[in-house]
């Protein structure tokens, strides 16, 4: 796919943006699942989540109206939807920003994103290559966006995402303008990813290791379980450190690969650690026998980002998979979701 007129889009918004003066901007759209009335307030993520807006939901809509210095990174939020209220996530900039909400399905359209501007529009492309496999669009617009010499809102949006390389991210945190270099978040991000890159493989050619940090928790009998018991047992070549949460989808998606993995490479030498954030124990324990989980499984003490496993790994998101030497320690790989078939194949032949 084609990603010229989108790069060109998006080199010239961060030379023209990032200083932008003081202006309004007009957030509206529709909501589906959630009842009129209800409140609904605009985050602003890059200020450690403060509300900087609120409206109602009137006959299926809202609208807000917006007094801006610079584009910023906001999430509309609502008390009224079930355990939690992030429903859309956008760039608060200039112009009328679109953005429809239907609370019934937001594991679809969490992440679509807004329309209506010219950073949202290319953010929203964006979104598509992810959403559609087209790496190659996608890699080349971050690439166009981070290695350009000037950065601005479209860099850090970027630069605070998941998948985006951890020294590409901290190149581009390097090169923020003088306005995006202070805010809080990126001063947030800036220290996640030094602890991030401490998780991931060394740099090849770089003489160093990189090793795993230890955790202990409990498993569903009440045994603490160390992961520095797992990777140091003899019988564990390479050790998998999968961390997740039973209620979230894309975590369950992953489990038969993970669990055929297993059935495969255990005999040979692999085992795998799981840590669950969950906070919900019994959908846990299900969760675990439903997929047949025999491995070691522990849950964390404290079920949400203030974890010590969220902080020491840094995490963005979840599930993360990280592949540990068993006989130096050493991290090998980390991911989201790692090709363990493929890996293992020349591990553990």
């Amino acid at each position: 796919m084609k990603t010229g007129t989108i790069l060109t889009i998006a080199t010239t918004l961060m030379l023209g943006l990032s200083g932008c003066h003081a202006d309004h901007c007009t957030v509206k759209g529709t909501v589906k699942g959630i009842r009129d009335g209800a409140r609904l307030e605009l985050q602003d993520a890059w200020d450690h989540y403060k509300v900087i807006g609120t409206a109602r939901i009137k006959d299926g809509t809202f609208r807000f109206h917006q007094r801006i210095k610079a584009p910023s990174h906001v999430y509309l939020y609502t008390i009224r939807y079930r355990d939690g209220g992030q429903l859309k996530d956008f760039i608060l900039e200039p112009g009328t920003v679109l953005v429809d909400v239907d609370a019934t399905n937001l594991d679809s359209t969490m992440y679509t994103g807004a329309t209506g501007t010219v950073l949202n529009d290319i953010i929203r492309r964006f979104r598509e290559f992810q959403s559609s496999g087209d790496v190659e669009a996608s890699e080349a617009l971050v690439d166009e966006i981070l290695g350009a010499e000037q950065t601005g809102p479209l860099a850090l949006y970027l630069a605070d995402m998941e998948d985006i390389p951890t020294a590409q991210a901290t190149d581009a945190l390097n090169r923020l303008s003088p306005a995006l270099a202070v805010k809080k978040r990126t001063l947030e991000l800036r220290d996640e990813l030094k602890r991030r890159a401490r998780t991931e493989p060394a740099a090849e050619g770089s003489g160093s290791k990189h090793l795993f940090i230890d955790m202990k928790y409990s498993d569903a009998e009440g045994n603490l379980v160390s992961l520095s018991s797992v990777v140091n047992d003899p019988a564990n070549r390479y050790v998998l450190l999968h961390i997740w949460v039973a209620w979230r989808p894309w975590c369950s998606d992953y489990l038969p690969d993970l669990k055929a993995a297993y059935d495969k490479y255990h005999e040979k030498g692999l085992e795998i650690y799981s840590v669950s954030l969950d906070s919900d124990i019994k959908l846990w324990k299900s969760s675990v026998a439903k997929n047949g989980m025999t491995w070691p499984n522990v849950l964390s003490i404290a079920a949400n980002r203030k974890s010590k496993v969220w902080y020491d790994y840094a995490l963005k998101n979840i599930p993360c998979e990280v592949l540990i030497d068993g006989e130096t320690g050493e991290i090998l790989a980390r991911d989201t979701h790692l090709d363990l078939d493929t890996i293992l194949a020349g591990l553990l032949p």
